[in-house]
């Protein structure tokens, strides 16, 4: 249990640092390639907080 909440949470911490990043436009990825990794990061944030909130 406690492995799954640091890889969860290592997880949210490194999509929301691309997502967060503000040079994410020099990477020239599609707005639906964001879109989809907000999508994530949403569903991973939610999981956590679920689970051990």
């Amino acid at each position: 249990m406690k492995m799954e909440k640091i890889e969860l949470l290592s997880r949210i911490r490194k999509l929301s640092s691309i997502v967060h990043d503000c040079d994410l436009a020099e990477y020239k990825l599609a707005a639906e390639s964001i879109a989809e990794m907000h999508r994530i990061l949403d569903e991973l944030s939610e999981k956590y907080i679920t689970a051990y909130c």
